[in-house]
């Protein structure tokens, strides 16, 4: 029977983007080893089979790639896939026939086995393959053989993970299996990302089908060496053959042909997609950036509302943590994702509320004190949850922080108040210029729940003699002023006078120090005791402060402060030159005084920006930490107090408004939860849209450089007026189009790997447990190792491990008399492919086994 050339249908339905997407699946019914299975007309076998949890192995196929028909190419497939069709002659391949009503498929029987061994036979001749035989081979680092076999004929660093040696163990590797000969085919690992040694490929050509039909790329084509076939580049380096780094080669290999040396296999969800990951509140990051790459920035905002409230306020202040993990860095330079995200916020048409979701009132009441990023997230989404919402601030208006620390030029106030007023939408109640203290006082009016979001308000002293004099004050009360119009020239609360001396090097000292050559001040000194390398401050930060004419004064430290009698200025600073020594705890070399270099100047102001606390909260009856931190439960942000929840600075010490917005979603969920609800505040506000797999052939676009945002220039910024406008259109999908997409490869599915022998960890299935000596590993609802153990009786052992379900749900074993050399042969193993020691299930030290 001919072969149906029909693609997998999970790989054209379901995508939305693509543009193929059905409507309407006929389902066919055929028989599978005696099972009833119900399939989607089209599909191939083996996606049927293994829809309906039937194993049948194969190398060439993969569930996110078209089956072997339409691939083309000439290869002859692994042919480990055959099976048996009733009314058919012969074997058939099972990833290149379509289901069809009716048919009774046998998928093992001894002329299947036979021809699957000669197939593993035919693809290990071409791949090295000894240590697949090996007697030692777990636990066994293959960088010395205890039988002498040559490098080129051991396995490689993959070997634990092999889907190929996984394989092979399934089918059975056959003693008629030809010896592997080396012809010494490129091994190149000094190109972006990706090491390839093509001596391991095997022909299966998953990576030509992905590159060439599925991405589209077009960089890879199939060579020959001495009648050897392999898939390398179309031209010398990836590079010049175009490669868009997007992955999905390296993603569907079975061997270790082709690796991505930038990737932790223990950490393969953060590293694969690291912006989403490293993102406090979880922004699907490349899904936002690709949208604004196609001009479709109301979607875009949708994408990013689905986690927060503020787009337009963190399109401007983030610290975009996304940017420093951004995949494209290891090529050239980061996106420049924060951008991104403020032309999509600055150019929203509302889209996102079609989606949005109030649930009806369920009578709560919540207090949250303090108007900051993480207070109002949290009033955001209890609001929407159907809570009744008061909000208290001291201040006579909401934003906190991102108000009242970070100056109008970089966030316009027009920005938060818009921002602020969706959240108003909701309901929620402002109480303005109202301190609150004691909580006993909210529960008394019958608030149900409590949410301290009071920040950090309270500055650092310097630590040296003079720091309480007038004139010497710190930068959170100093931004405050100066937002609120307290800052100025003789009269005003804070007089700005002509030289200021502002003490730090972080990014708030940056927002200190330019506000001041705003306010007047003729000379503006930032002091900081290490090189302008160590400075924690983001680059644009520094360059505003080079344009706007910020003295930076490095490997320098004030040593004491006075009140100046001359009269010419109001205060004398004694600073102390520095030199680095060796590096402390947090990697930065360590500043060191240089005796007898101290020297004194004249400064009208001196403005501390070493750090920040909460205010003393001995009020509100909850645990403090160090620094006068709440003390919070990580996974919920409770206090100690039942009903009582922090976040955002107060808890974390001076952060960023990311993170006091992922706190304030956190605390949201757990409140909400403790008020009856499910606890559940996602939400899904475009969802009819992903990435087209398809990302097309592009010259020159692993060569794209970095696009920076439009600043006003220096000769023009005497106000407050905002500094940075950002992209136009054109440049910013310019730079959006720089993405990698690496999202894409991460949605490529695993490939069906031979099924194991666990067992689910309860009472029944541990008594079937022999009793003799022998190795047992644990593992989690998902399958992975939490813990492996040699004990003297398995059955024993486990048995001592059931009040563990909890956590463990799954064990296999093995008997094994000399069960600690089998323990530590397996945890070697696991250390190869993790690169640690297994986490273990709860008082079980997995390191004491060593």
């Amino acid at each position: 029977m001919e072969a149906v050339q029909t693609s997998e249908i999970r790989w054209y339905k379901g995508r939305p983007g693509s543009g193929t997407a059905a409507t309407d699946v006929t389902l066919v019914k055929l028989s599978i080893d005696g099972k009833d299975v119900e399939a989607p007309a089209g599909v191939s076998l083996l996606s049927a089979a293994s829809a309906a949890g039937i194993y049948i192995p194969a190398l060439c196929a993969h569930p996110d790639l078209p089956p072997s028909a339409q691939r083309g190419g000439g290869s002859s497939g692994c042919n480990l896939c055959v099976v048996e069709i009733a009314g058919m002659t012969g074997m058939r391949t099972s990833c290149s026939i379509a289901v069809e009503a009716g048919m009774v498929v046998t998928t093992t029987s001894p002329a299947i086995d036979k021809l699957r061994k000669d197939g593993i036979a035919k693809t290990l001749g071409t791949h090295p393959h000894v240590c697949l035989t090996c007697p030692q081979r777990d636990g066994c680092s293959r960088t010395t053989c205890s039988f002498g076999n040559p490098v080129e004929q051991r396995c490689c660093s993959i070997f634990n993970s092999c889907e190929l040696r996984k394989v092979a163990d399934y089918v059975g590797i056959p003693p008629t299996t030809p010896n592997y000969k080396h012809i010494q085919l490129p091994v190149i690992k000094d190109e972006p990302f990706y090491d390839r040694d093509y001596n391991l490929c095997i022909d299966c050509r998953r990576c030509l089908v992905a590159c060439n039909d599925v991405r589209g790329v077009g960089c890879l084509e199939v060579k020959n060496t001495d009648g050897r076939s392999w898939v390398g580049t179309i031209a010398a380096t990836l590079l010049d053959s175009g490669c868009k780094f997007c992955s999905a080669c390296v993603t569907v290999c079975p061997t270790g042909a082709l690796t991505d040396r930038t990737l932790d296999p223990a950490r393969k969800e953060e590293t694969q997609v690291p912006c989403k990951a490293t993102c406090p509140a979880g922004i699907d990051v490349p899904r936002y950036v690709q949208l604004v790459g196609l001009g479709m920035y109301s979607e875009a905002v949708a994408v990013i509302r689905e986690k927060l409230p503020f787009p337009g306020i963190l399109g401007r202040a983030c610290f975009s943590p996304c940017e420093s993990a951004c995949r494209r860095k290891d090529l050239d330079d980061p996106l420049s994702i924060r951008s991104l995200k403020r032309i999509a916020a600055d150019n929203d048409s509302g889209l996102w509320r079609q989606y949005s979701i109030q649930l009806p009132a369920t009578g709560k009441k919540v207090a949250v004190i303090g108007a900051g990023p993480g207070g109002l997230t949290a009033a955001y989404y209890l609001a929407k949850k159907g809570h009744g919402v008061t909000v208290f601030d001291a201040l006579p208006a909401a934003g906190g922080m991102a108000r009242y620390g970070i100056p109008s030029y970089r966030v316009p106030l027009a920005v938060i108040d818009q921002e602020v007023a969706e959240v108003e939408k909701l309901g929620v109640d402002f109480q303005f210029n109202t301190r609150i203290e004691n909580v006993d006082e909210l529960k008394a009016q019958g608030y149900d729940a409590v949410f301290l979001a009071i920040g950090a308000q309270n500055g650092d002293a310097l630590g040296i003699p003079g720091d309480n004099l007038p004139n010497v004050i710190d930068s959170p009360t100093f931004l405050r002023a100066a937002t609120m119009g307290k800052v100025g020239a003789d009269g005003t609360a804070i007089s700005i006078g002509k030289r200021v001396a502002v003490i730090g090097g972080g990014n708030v000292a940056t927002d200190n120090a330019r506000s001041c050559r705003r306010l007047g001040a003729e000379v503006v000194d930032m002091v900081y005791r290490r090189t302008q390398e160590e400075m924690p401050a983001r680059d644009d930060e520094v360059q505003g402060c080079v344009e706007e004419k910020v003295n930076f004064r490095f490997l320098l430290a004030p040593k004491k402060i006075e009140l100046n009698d001359s009269g010419t200025s109001r205060l004398k600073i004694t600073y102390i030159r520095m030199e680095l020594g060796e590096p402390d705890a947090s990697g930065r070399r360590r500043p060191v005084e240089i005796a007898g270099s101290e020297f004194s100047e004249d400064v009208d102001l001196v403005i501390g920006a070493i750090g920040q606390r909460p205010e003393q909260i001995s009020g509100f009856g909850v645990q403090l930490a160090k620094n006068n931190r709440v003390q919070v439960r990580e996974d919920n942000m409770l206090t100690s107090r039942p009903g009582v929840y922090a976040g955002g600075d107060c808890v974390l010490g001076p952060s960023t408004l990311i993170e006091s917005v992922a706190q304030g979603r956190k605390a949201a969920a757990a409140i909400d939860a403790y008020l009856g609800g499910d606890g559940n505040i996602e939400e899904k506000l475009l969802p009819d849209w992903d990435t087209d797999p398809r990302i097309g052939r592009e010259d020159g676009f692993n060569q794209k450089k970095r696009f920076h945002p439009i600043f006003i220039d220096p000769d023009k910024r005497n106000n407050w007026d905002e500094v940075e406008l950002g992209f136009d259109a054109a440049t910013a999908q310019a730079e959006a189009l720089r993405c990698l997409k690496c999202n894409l490869a991460a949605k490529i599915e695993d490939m069906v790997l031979p099924p194991e022998a666990w067992l689910e960890l309860n009472a029944e299935n541990v008594a079937t447990v022999q009793t003799e000596s022998g190795v047992y590993q644990l593992l989690d609802a998902d399958k992975k190792v939490l813990a492996i153990k040699g004990v003297e009786n398995l059955r024993e052992g486990l048995e001592a491990m059931l009040d563990k379900a909890d956590v463990a749900k799954y064990f296999v074993w093995e008997d094994a008399p000399f069960f600690s050399q089998r323990e530590n042969q397996l945890v070697q193993a696991y250390m190869q492919q993790y690169g640690g020691m297994p986490p273990g299930v709860g008082g079980d030290d997995m390191d004491d086994l060593f």
